[in-house]
């Protein structure tokens, strides 16, 4: 009898302490993990998210933890981690509205790898699911992102008369819709003809003169060769040499038409996005 009176207070004061070390062994991996994400350590927060996941499969959380583990490789530049966990956590959530949210993590993610396509696939899957007003206009500005990313002004537009109807981002589409491009196949004509003209149509000119001085003493001394009857030579150096060369610069000329054409478009690109940012932070 003496022994049940000690045991019982003790029992008394320890079951609930017991209790309270059970729950914070619960609690801590998902402590530990938002922890160690906000000091940056990823590689140790994803460790306590996964061990979290691996001791609660089922517990409602799950689609939380593995949207961390997501935002995480996100972080860490690992675009395809990111992409596959966030699909995961998509698929726990526990509601619609939350699908939609993670949805549209994983818009981001993909739209930030460059996988543009795939990203508005992601966001017409939301805007199909009729969410909250916030969520449907993110899932708006985050499409118009993704075209714009693309260069696609007029798709841009027609999803943003949705979003705002800002003058100066109007002026903005008509400017980026008339960005002066120049013809790779007039570069290559040029370059054809003569050897640098191409480069230096796109604004290329020290290239361009480089093509043009090493083209000329190739084609210099393959004619000399020619013309002092060294055949076998002047075959090598046309045959292997120039033609090799003259035949890079026709390419180089339309790649350095392409370089100049996507520098316009990415500036026009910079300009909207970043107008596009202002009216988003005033709303």
């Amino acid at each position: 009898m003496n022994l049940k009176r000690v045991l019982f207070p003790v029992i008394t004061v320890a079951l609930p302490l017991l209790c309270g070390i059970t729950a914070f062994a619960e609690e801590s991996p998902l402590s530990l993990g938002s922890h160690f994400f906000q000091l940056g350590n990823y590689d140790a927060a994803i460790t306590e998210y996964k061990r979290f996941l691996f001791f609660h499969p089922d517990d409602p959380r799950t689609g939380e933890t593995y949207r961390n583990i997501g935002l995480a490789y996100r972080e860490q530049g690992h675009w395809q981690e990111a992409v596959a966990v966030m699909r995961t956590a998509v698929q726990y959530a526990s509601d619609k509205e939350e699908k939609s949210k993670y949805q549209l993590e994983l818009a981001v993610i993909l739209i930030a790898n460059q996988d543009y396509d795939l990203g508005r696939l992601e966001l017409i899957k939301v805007m199909m699911r009729n969410p909250s007003a916030p969520l449907y206009r993110r899932a708006i500005f985050l499409q118009a992102v993704a075209y714009i990313y693309q260069f696609r002004w007029k798709e841009a537009r027609e999803v943003l008369r949705d979003y705002t109807r800002d003058a100066e981002l109007d002026t903005l589409f008509v400017n980026a819709v008339n960005v002066p491009q120049k013809s790779p196949r007039l570069a290559k004509v040029l370059s054809a003809i003569i050897p640098g003209a191409g480069q230096a149509y796109s604004g290329d000119w020290r290239n361009g003169l480089n093509a043009l001085a090493l083209n000329g003493v190739l084609g210099y001394l393959t004619v000399d060769a020619a013309l002092d009857r060294h055949y076998v030579d002047a075959a090598l150096w046309g045959g292997l040499i120039f033609s090799r060369y003259y035949r890079g610069n026709i390419f180089r000329a339309e790649e350095a038409v392409k370089h100049f054409n996507t520098r316009q478009s990415r500036r026009a690109s910079e300009a909207l996005l970043q107008r596009l940012q202002e009216v988003a932070d005033i709303r």
